[in-house]
């Protein structure tokens, strides 16, 4: 009883000799728990599940957006009479050119990449037969032989996903156009000449791409014509050598 008296009498001198309110005294052992909580987590996000788990009545809160007075304004100043039929289909056309656009672009860039790996592959065929013509007859023909068949497999595969991206093109150039022409009927002749003006881009990008691959087929159309006519003049050579040796046989 008079531990709890004289405690009481030093709560009450503190209360009174500082200016310190009970509401302070909270904050106070509050700032100490979370001191002891910080020193005790080993990490960032220790810390945090310590802090939001000391059952103190503490938690947090995010800071409300507020808007400016001035763009405030700027958003409910909006004049209805320019919200009119002409204006709401001009718009719309000018955000389905630059819906078509993307579509078209991402389009022309996936075949334009699928050209280029098809024609990679084209030249790492021709270059693998430039190496078997030198190894007719040799006992490396066979391996040889077999990189090329994979090497035919990749680029046919690349040919066509290049195909098929270039279907999904093509119908994207014609949604362009005919999004283009809305345009120039609603009265947007910007968007409508951004429209003209990216379909002759895509085009044109796509044409170099292609003229790339079919010089590469070209050229391998080339080497393998030599690889035949030099594989067949072997097989010629070595079946008279056979029957020659055969005769040879049947003389002696």
């Amino acid at each position: 009883m008079a531990s709890s008296s004289s405690s009481y009498c030093i709560l009450r001198r503190l209360f009174y000799l500082r200016p310190l309110s009970f509401c302070d005294i909270g904050a106070t052992i509050m700032r100490r728990r979370i001191r002891f909580q910080i020193l005790k987590s080993k990490s960032t996000i220790g810390w945090l599940h310590r802090l939001t788990g000391l059952g103190t009545g503490l938690s947090l809160c995010a800071k409300p957006l507020v808007i400016p007075a001035e763009e405030e304004k700027k958003l409910l100043d909006i004049d209805p009479k320019s919200l009119t039929h002409s204006s709401l289909v001009r718009n719309a056309a000018t955000v389905v050119v630059d819906a078509a656009s993307a579509l078209v672009s991402q389009s022309v860039i996936a075949a334009i990449e699928l050209h280029q790996q098809h024609a990679q592959h084209v030249y790492e065929l021709i270059r693998l037969y430039e190496q078997h013509i030198t190894t007719i007859g040799a006992p490396m023909e066979e391996d040889v032989w077999q990189e090329i068949i994979g090497e035919r497999v990749k680029a046919d595969d690349a040919r066509r996903a290049a195909l098929e991206v270039e279907t999904v093109l093509e119908a994207a150039i014609r949604t362009l156009e005919h999004a283009g022409e809305a345009a120039y009927q609603a009265g947007s002749e910007t968007a409508s000449l951004i429209a003209g003006q990216r379909v002759t881009l895509a085009m044109s990008q796509l044409e170099v791409a292609k003229a790339v691959s079919s010089n590469a087929l070209q050229e391998l159309a080339r080497i393998q014509e030599l690889s035949i006519t030099i594989t067949s003049k072997h097989a010629e050579q070595e079946s008279e050598e056979g029957q020659q040796q055969a005769a040879e046989t049947a003389a002696a």
